[in-house]
């Protein structure tokens, strides 16, 4: 039976490994790239289709900081599938990020480097924006899109004879910290990107509680991935480097502790 898989936001990095991944396992599976540049996501359509020639790949345009675009790309969606089986909530913003000194020259000579490194707090500063919904755009991007694209979604998700599952883009550098109920757009905060993961976080439970409760089946199953251990291309040119250090070291850091999950390693996200 062929599944189908839905990816909002152009899949580069760990979005790309993913579809790769998920087509060495299976090659019937489809994979729709729900994205805004249409454009972007027809190369990674084609570079996708060379190396799996018997997969189907199609698109979709959504954009994600705008809910009327979330509505519509919804729509086409309920109109070109019965069901999905995976959503991998991959889009998302840090803006503008730029490397605080300060805070690193700071950071190198105390206790919480690695954490530092691993989770970027205060190490990066950030511009949000309003968007035209009137909306923070990092807080719309990241979390209110996704859910908007979910709730409309709900008819080809919840199905108890085949649970769907929600896989999340998170990240370590959620921190509860930088959320606050009052204020869960972060408008008035400085951490935009954590406030937003750590939302995605809570929303993660939040659902499975909704969509799993213990009286009925299981209709749909909700998780989170970080990628702490991840070099990504929004990083500052100065991180790299020191990313990669700080990778090397939180490998050994699992492995000293036995962990089975160490992200150095390839592994499944969907099981």
């Amino acid at each position: 039976l062929r599944q189908f898989l839905i990816i909002p936001g152009l899949p580069i990095g760990v979005g790309l490994a993913l579809c790769k991944r998920l087509l060495e396992e299976d090659e019937e599976l489809h994979v729709c790239l729900a994205c805004r540049n249409v454009g972007k996501a027809e190369a990674v359509r084609a570079a996708l289709l060379a190396s799996h020639p018997t997969a189907e790949v199609s698109v979709v345009q959504v954009d994600v900081s705008n809910v009327q675009s979330v509505i519509r790309a919804a729509r086409e969606l309920k109109q070109r599938f019965q069901r999905l089986d995976y959503v991998y909530l991959n889009a998302g913003i840090m803006p503008n990020p730029q490397l605080n000194f300060r805070a690193l020259f700071s950071g190198l000579f105390s206790r919480k480097v690695i954490h530092m490194f691993s989770t970027a707090e205060g190490l990066l500063t950030q511009e949000d924006k309003v968007t035209a919904d009137g909306l923070q755009e990092v807080f719309e991007t990241n979390v209110f899109g996704h859910f908007i694209l979910i709730r409309e979604l709900e008819p080809l998700l919840c199905h108890s004879d085949s649970p769907s599952q929600l896989i999340w883009t998170s990240s370590r550098n959620a921190r509860k910290s930088n959320f606050h109920l009052e204020d869960i757009q972060h408008s008035s905060g400085q951490e935009p990107y954590s406030s937003s993961k750590y939302a995605i976080d809570l929303l993660s439970v939040a659902l499975n509680r909704n969509f799993n409760p213990r009286v009925r089946p299981a209709s749909l199953f909700c998780k989170c991935f970080h990628f702490d251990t991840v070099q990504w291309n929004r990083s500052p040119g100065t991180l790299l480097e020191l990313q990669s250090l700080v990778r090397l070291l939180s490998g050994c850091k699992l492995k000293f502790m036995g962990s089975g999950n160490n992200l150095n390693r390839k592994y499944k996200l969907c099981e």
